[in-house]
């Protein structure tokens, strides 16, 4: 019998509490079963028409973890329930009474051996509200059997900082906060993961060996927040975290989206399937994206999250303010006005534009993961996109924010396109080669030509 193959999918917890990432997940499960049934004679194919593919779900909603085992050579490209009417249902426990119906399984590779599902159930039997973390999701990938694990999925919200499972605080330091449930760019692609101890001496060298040759870690949220450490709207002398919107949106839809709906010699050369020269000038209007952005702090579904900053503070943010983790000050170089006030306006070249979305891409989630992962493929929202569900109910990145991803796509040459699917969703993929993190850090160097 051939070693056992796994996807492990992750449901965050959602606002309202329905169970909308759950769906999510299973609806990825029947995209699987079709996409690889439909290649199992391809050359190369790792599911072959006789595999049992077993899935994994980390269930945030329930604090759970599920399995469905799919025998293809039974079951064909199909599963029950393919609109994720009832997913509870779909999912047998995972924990110490499990037996696969497809054979015994050798005790290292039996997923009630390495994926950490006591641990979630001790916590929830504790009382926690927040029993699943993350952490307990690495754990388990990184106990799989080597190249074992075909994708690694998580549907939540989430942001420049990663996915968001319960929205926990970060804590401080380059340490895993015991009680920090969420993903942490900073933190997580570590040598040791974040975690401190003999046993995580090479926590990401196992992660990264868990996963196949063509093996995905795919991030299906948002990516429409920055983070900033600065005073609040109360004020005082006290920095917190806060959040306004992603940057990158705002420069991209100022320097790319608006140009484009403008028309002109601009608008061609944006267009033009040849990359425009970076000397290309570009007016900037921000104070457009300024207004715009306090228009959502008060829509409960675009705006959730961010931080109530009045329009003068948002700019000075931006144009005065220098943070670690943003090239803000560098972009913005304080610009005044005239008359002394914040520049609305601002005349940039689209190399500058470029090299700051490289800039702002570098220390992202995805990026970072990319990076560290090497020999994975990483999916994720581009900077600046947003994700919503699409008429079947799986997360997408919507109309409303495709420009940021085609700006991505164009400029960075990297690919918005799913190859294996048959509904395009527009993330933007990060190869298992290092081509895209490549191009992202000699662009975030160089700019265009």
């Amino acid at each position: 019998m051939a070693d056992p193959l796994f996807v492990i999918l992750v449901s965050g917890n959602p606002e309202g509490g329905d169970d909308g990432f759950a769906r999510c997940a299973w609806l990825r499960v029947a995209e699987l079963v079709k996409i690889f049934f439909r290649d199992r004679k391809k050359t190369g194919a790792v599911v072959l028409a006789d595999t049992v593919l077993r899935f994994i779900h980390f269930d945030c909603h329930t604090a759970s973890v599920g399995i469905y085992e799919h025998d293809f050579a039974k079951q064909k490209g199909s599963v029950r329930d393919p609109r994720a009417s009832s997913v509870h249902k779909n999912w047998k426990t995972l924990d110490a009474d499990f037996e696969t119906e497809h054979g015994p399984l050798d005790t290292a590779k039996d997923p009630k051996t390495f994926v950490e599902w006591k641990a979630i159930s001790d916590k929830k039997a504790a009382g926690s509200t927040q029993a699943l973390s993350i952490v307990d999701v690495y754990h388990s990938v990184r106990k799989a059997p080597a190249g074992s694990v075909l994708e690694l999925s998580i549907f939540s919200h989430a942001f420049v900082d990663g996915p968001v499972l319960f929205n926990t605080s970060a804590g401080t330091g380059n340490r895993r906060d015991p009680n920090d449930t969420d993903g942490r760019a900073a933190i997580d692609f570590q040598p040791d993961m974040g975690e401190n101890g003999a046993a995580n001496a090479h926590a990401l060298d196992e992660f990264r060996n868990a996963f196949a040759s063509t093996g995905s870690f795919r991030i299906w949220g948002c990516n429409i927040q920055d983070i900033v450490e600065t005073i609040p709207p109360g004020g005082g002398s006290v920095k917190q975290r806060c959040l306004i919107m992603s940057t990158v949106r705002e420069v991209v839809d100022a320097a790319f989206t608006r140009q484009i709906r403008r028309g002109g010699a601009t608008a061609t050369l944006l267009r033009a399937s040849k990359l425009a020269p970076g000397s290309t000038s570009l007016t900037l209007d921000m104070d457009a994206e300024i207004a715009h952005e306090r228009e959502i702090q008060s829509d409960p579904h675009a705006g959730h999250g961010f931080t109530p900053f009045p329009p003068d503070r948002l700019f000075e943010i931006r144009y005065d303010e220098t943070f670690t983790n943003h090239d803000y000050h560098s972009f913005f170089q304080g610009q005044r006005a005239a008359a002394g006030g914040f520049a609305k306006t601002i005349t940039r070249t689209l190399s500058d534009v470029v090299k700051f979305v490289a800039s702002e891409t570098v220390p992202s989630y995805f990026f970072v993961a990319a990076k560290a992962l090497k020999t994975v493929t990483v999916v994720g929202g581009a900077p600046g996109t947003s994700a919503e569900l699409d008429s079947a109910g799986q997360q997408i990145i919507g109309p409303g924010r495709l420009d940021q991803a085609k700006f991505f796509s164009k400029f960075f040459q990297i690919s918005i396109t799913d190859p294996d699917a048959s509904v395009q969703r527009h993330y933007a993929f990060l190869d298992n080669k290092g081509d895209a993190v490549k191009s992202i850090e000699d662009l975030k160097a160089h700019g265009l030509p």
